[in-house]
């Protein structure tokens, strides 16, 4: 019933929509038409016939022998052109592509009109009447492309002017970068309608692959009528029914057979394990199919689309969990020096004032100091045993867990577009697309029946996008063409945790926590291997959370003389509903087993926080209960004007400009926050408060005009020059994780003042936190003495949108028939990008050459915070920039004789000061920020890619064995594509842990090392892996630590030697000073196409990705720690199956064509 009751809401938008089509997307044919002597022929009738549906579009030449059709859909049309006094000249099978706008050119001959005349000849491949760059695909290319999964935006794989961070995933654009620019500035639109979430940008909606017409990709200087794209444009076109029923069912998947296990793997997946004695299952089956025809011929159309992904997908992991020893509370780790553990219970301070802790005897923590509340976990023991040996650091083990990362995953994927045509000046479409996701991960070093336990891996997080658009086109003369379009995009998500209401707190033996949810164990970090998370008890908070995009857009076109206008208006309204329903109680026992300096501070590489849960001592309690849900709304109004002018026969200049406003951040019932320093904080009276106000953060950003000029030459008939400029306004939209919310989650802080290393309590005897005060606003005042954990978000009441300035310049030349080379320049400049840094810190060199100030201020560094009733004060603002150089030189070939490729080389790089709108980090936060603007996390120098497709010329039809009959069916019908990637690897960044020395806490500045040398990745000290590759730290080194030091030129050294000189140092490395290690890829397929009959065909396909089995890894470890040096510069695991550049798989598909 819900399915039907979201078709109706389409077929309602349908019939309501003003006349309209999808415009942006929407293809346009021009040209000029002359005689033989090249005179201009005005009054020329044109008429424009899309073959599959008849569509029929009619222009008539103007004063200058210009003719214009607007918004035609992709396909093959045929165009004719009839005069008084010429012959009707007629040209058939005229490729019309996405976003093109086509120069058909006619030459009519003198004779009777009855008489007609038919062109041949492809239309040239230069792009003569526009100026952006990009690419366009084919969707029935892409389908047939080895792009595993079938992700549109995999399509962005091939395009020059991208750039990945890391191995990019098709299912989001979180690692995709174009000419530049950050990932949630790139524009999805589908049927001209955006699929973009409103918070990263980033999570869009996935057109399916069997239902797409083509993919137009464009990366610098898009014309005026694309907004809310100013890092790209990705324009998807579905696929539309025809006056014929065609269709196609195929079954694509792999059984366990067709899977190489990664490098790292160390067991076979066909080899037994405990608990599998036929080893592990993998299977992956992605079965699709569609259906298109007519509803009424000539008239209505109908297309629709599914498919299935369904995986059991399984891989091993290096995974840590605890020893029985370290259950029993032995901290003594075979081969390294164990950070020494100190008595909780005997934490003092004498009379002089003095700090002390004294050490628990052979670093053993006693059976009976062990709390009731861990003898209860242990007891349970949710982890699972150790498997293998391992390898050991100074906080215990690491890799002693070979596990299988086993989950169920499952998409469902629709898709419907419908046609109609009221007359040849009148037609309207519909569409829907709908992405289902679900699969509940299962655990890995928390045992499979205690999921509850883990929080990243035993919970359930479904999604469920939807992207419904309606709209046509009316020709209301000729010359005079209107769109519009109405959009609804809706992206629903869930967290459901397993366990939720059994009340554990009880359970273990915890007074006073909420019976909702496991609690939260640790010390902060969210790694579930390290003690600092008790091996994987960190929490997790059930919720839900719906974002909507309400979408309206008018075009108006006019054809006047040489020129070609255009105006229009679009306005977003962006809904976001997020509601968290329980929180659980968090325990930090971190330094409670921690040695004590004499002021207080923690003494460096003392401690275990696994250990300080065992004594069940806390050193902060935090409690917070959810008061209402998350609720923020704004908008985007934008208008636009542009112009093709056909300045001369071989000129055209493409300019524009656009305007748009987007409304401030706010929530539907004004419930928010802000930092305000000039205000009183009610707790304690001091300068610095949040305060709730009920309008807009910052003032409304009225001046985002954004011009574009750009130009296409082609002074000679194999030859153009095109170039360009543009300004492009960022989006604001809402902040990620909940941002502007403080107050409406309380907050209750149990933890001892700043400077005091006394635990609160044990675990088994927690006090109740105090009641919350909730105001008449519905917000609550923090509670609590120590603020540390109080934090305050600020919005700049100043922050403005962003701007991207793009530009290019390219030429391409005709080599001969079917080739086109172009070299092309492109850069960008992000300006006024959005960061989040912060605000509430002191200078990272602060009280320099004043050693008893500095231990001071060590020992209680919140006291010395601008607001020291405030924990962290992040500032959002337009603190960024970036700049993007590259050239890139390509060759194309189109099809024919069977044979398409492209290849290009590209040389480039950028730089900026953050990756992302919420970044905000740098070893000198309030200081200099300048000093982070170095290599993007993004750049890639280098990048070179090869697209091949070649039928095979044997069989029926082709030049060899042209015949039918069985050497037809043995030989015919083959056909292979192969796509072939290289490039360098992303920049590298390092920092340092584990140093005897002294330094301030990470709100003061980034963690980096000194160079004392000359850092690389040396590829050649590889050696394969070595002889034990499946151990982390018994692989080879690719990076030489000794090229580091620890700051302040301070060396090497694991104990102490001249503190007074390197205590509170900071270190000379800079942000992605080197270069990771590079991409090589293969992505290979084979098919045999069978002819049944007239009306079948059947397709059987191999697909290889890596081909050639040249396995790429994540970058090598980049923590300098002296203490445990085998952890450094070692290559990290390799990409998985659905990442560029991932593990070698075969997938075989059986497939029917109707």
């Amino acid at each position: 019933m819900k399915r039907l009751r979201y078709i109706s809401l389409l077929l309602a938008c349908l019939l309501a929509a003003l006349p309209a089509t999808a415009q942006i997307g929407s293809s346009t044919m021009t040209g000029r038409v002359t005689d033989a002597t090249g005179a201009v022929v005005p009054g020329t009738s044109l008429t424009v016939v899309h073959l599959s549906t008849n569509f029929t579009f009619k222009s008539t030449a103007n004063e200058d022998g210009l003719y214009r059709v607007l918004s035609l859909n992709p396909g093959m049309y045929r165009v004719s052109a009839e005069a008084q006094g010429f012959k009707k000249s007629v040209r058939d099978e005229v490729e019309l592509r996405t976003g093109d706008t086509l120069a058909v050119d006619f030459v009519l001959q003198i004779g009777n009109v009855s008489e007609s005349v038919e062109v041949t000849g492809a239309a040239s491949l230069l792009e003569t009447e526009t100026s952006a760059t990009g690419m366009l695909m084919s969707g029935t290319v892409l389908y047939d492309m080895p792009l595993y999964q079938r992700y549109i935006n995999s399509t962005l794989n091939l395009v020059p002017g991208m750039t990945s961070q890391g191995y990019a995933y098709g299912g989001d654009l979180g690692s995709y970068h174009l000419a530049g620019q950050r990932s949630g500035s790139i524009g999805i639109f589908e049927d001209g309608v955006n699929g973009n979430d409103q918070q990263s940008g980033t999570a869009t909606i996935k057109p399916l692959l069997n239902s797409v017409a083509e993919v137009k990709v464009l990366t610098t200087v898009p014309p005026a009528e694309y907004g809310h794209s100013a890092g790209g444009v990705i324009s998807v076109v579905k696929k539309s029914g025809t006056n014929e029923i065609h269709g196609m069912a195929s079954w694509y998947g792999r059984t366990r057979r067709m899977q190489h296990r990664l490098f790292y793997d160390k067991i076979k997946t066909s080899q037994p394990t405990p608990g599998r004695p036929n080893g592990v299952p993998v299977f992956f089956m992605m079965p699709d199919g569609n259906v298109g025809g007519p509803i009424v011929k000539n008239k209505t159309f109908f297309f629709i689309g599914y498919q299935r992904l369904h995986e059991k997908k399984v891989a091993q992991v290096d995974a840590t969990t605890p020893t029985d020893l370290m259950k029993g509370g032995n901290f003594n780790f075979p081969g390294v020096a164990a950070n020494a553990l100190f008595d909780p219970a005997s934490t003092r301070r004498d009379i002089s004032g003095n700090w002390a802790r004294d050490p628990f005897p052979g670093n053993i923590v006693p059976a009976n100091r062990f709390d009731p509340v861990a003898r209860n976990l242990i007891a349970i023991n949710p982890w699972v045993s150790p498997n293998r040996e391992g390898t050991y650091n100074s906080l215990g083990p690491n890799g002693n867990l070979l596990a299988d990362e086993f989950a169920n995953v499952f998409f469902d994927d629709w898709n419907l577009r419908l046609d109609h045509q009221f007359s040849t000046a009148f037609k309207i479409y519909g569409s829907l697309t709908e992405n289902r996701f679900n699969g509940r991960g299962r655990p890995i070093n928390i045992r499979e029946d205690m999921g509850q336990f883990d929080a990243s891996q035993g919970r359930n997080a479904p999604s469920h996008n939807r992207n419904i658009s309606a709209g046509g086109t009316w020709i209301l003369r000729p010359n005079i063409v209107n769109d519009a379009r109405v959009g609804y995009y809706r992206r629903f998500s869930e967290t459901s945790i397993p366990g939720f209401g059994d009340n554990w707190a009880q359970k273990l033996g915890i007074p006073n926590a909420g019976p909702e949810l496991v609690p939260s164990f640790g010390g902060g970090s969210t790694n579930r291997y390290a003690a600092d998370t008790i091996y994987g008890i960190y929490g997790a908070s059930p919720n839900q959370t719906v974002n909507e995009t309400l979408s309206f857009r008018n075009d108006l076109s006019v054809i006047k003389g040489t020129h070609a206008f255009k105006a229009g208006y679009d306005v977003l309204r962006f809904r976001l509903n997020s509601a968290t329903f329980a929180n659980p109680a968090q325990y930090s026992f971190a330094g409670v087993t921690a040695g004590l300096q004499s002021n207080g501070a923690l003494a460096p590489n003392t401690g275990n926080t696994f250990a300080g849960f065992l004594t069940g001592y806390v050193s902060q309690a935090v409690f917070r209960s959810e008061l209402t849900s998350w609720l923020p709304r704004s908008s985007v109004h934008s208008f636009y004007f542009q112009d093709d002018w056909k300045f001369s026969p071989t000129l055209t200049v493409n300019w524009g400009v656009r305007y748009s406003n987007e409304s401030p951040f706010n929530t539907k019932y004004g419930l928010m926050s802000n930092f305000d320093p000039a205000a009183r904080d009610e707790i304690t009276g001091l300068a610095g408060a949040i305060v709730h106000p009920k309008s807009g953060l910052n003032r409304r950003d009225s001046n985002n005009f954004n011009p574009r000029l750009g130009l296409a030459w082609h002074p000679k008939e194999k030859f153009v020059l095109r170039g360009g400029f543009g300004f492009y306004t960022v989006d604001v939209k809402f902040p990620a994780g909940r941002g502007q919310y403080d107050e409406y989650v309380a907050i209750a802080n149990q933890q001892a003042a700043p400077g005091d290393p006394t635990p609160i309590y044990r675990i088994s005897q927690g006090t109740k936190p105090s009641a919350f005060v909730t105001r008449a606003d519905g917000s609550a005042p923090f509670v609590g003495t120590n603020f540390g954990s109080r934090g305050a978000a600020q919005w700049d009441s100043a922050l403005r949108n962003p701007y991207v300035m793009n530009w290019h310049g390219s030429v391409q030349y005709s080599l001969f028939r079917d080739y086109v080379i172009e070299a092309s320049y492109q850069g960008s400049a992000g300006v006024g990008l959005i960061e989040n840094w912060q605000t509430n810190t002191f200078p990272v060199d602060f009280a320099s050459g004043n050693a008893t100030l500095q231990g001071q201020v060590f020992a209680a560094a919140q006291n010395y915070r601008p607001y020291t009733h405030m924990g962290d004060v992040p500032l959002r603002s337009n603190f960024g920039h970036s700049t993007f150089h590259s050239g890139t030189i390509k060759l194309e070939k189109r099809l024919s004789r069977g044979f398409f490729f492209n290849t290009f080389y590209t040389f480039s790089k950028t730089i900026d000061s953050q990756d992302t709108d919420n970044s905000g980090s740098g070893v000198a936060p309030i200081q200099n920020r300048g000093l982070e603007k170095g290599r993007a996390g993004y750049d890639r120098s280098h990048r070179w890619l090869a697209v091949v497709n070649y039928e095979l010329p044997f069989g029926k039809g082709k030049k060899w064995a042209n015949s039918g009959g069985l050497k037809n069916v043995l030989i015919g019908g083959w056909e292979i594509s192969w796509i072939q990637t290289a490039e360098t690897g992303n920049p590298l960044n390092f920092s340092f842990a584990n140093s005897p020395y002294n330094y301030y806490p990470g709100f003061a500045g980034s963690a980096r090392p000194d160079i004392v040398g000359t850092p690389k990745v040396d590829m050649s000290k590889w050696e394969n892996g070595g002889p034990d590759r499946f151990t982390l730290q018994n692989r080879p080194a690719v990076v030489d630590i000794n090229a580091f030091a620890w700051p302040g030129g301070c060396g090497n050294v694991t104990t102490a030697v001249n503190p007074g000189n390197c205590n509170f140092k900071v270190g000379n490395a800079g942000r992605n000073i080197i270069t990771g290690p590079g991409l090589l890829w293969s992505q290979v397929s084979a098919q045999k196409n069978v002819m049944v009959n007239e009306r079948f065909s059947a397709q059987l396909r191999w697909d290889f990705q890596n081909a050639l089995k040249t396995y790429n890894f994540t970058g090598p470890t980049t923590g300098v720690d002296f203490r445990n040096p085998r952890n450094f510069g070692k290559l990290g695991d390799d990409p998985r199956t659905a990442s560029l550049g991932g593990q070698p798989l075969m997938n075989l598909t059986l497939m029917i064509r109707f």
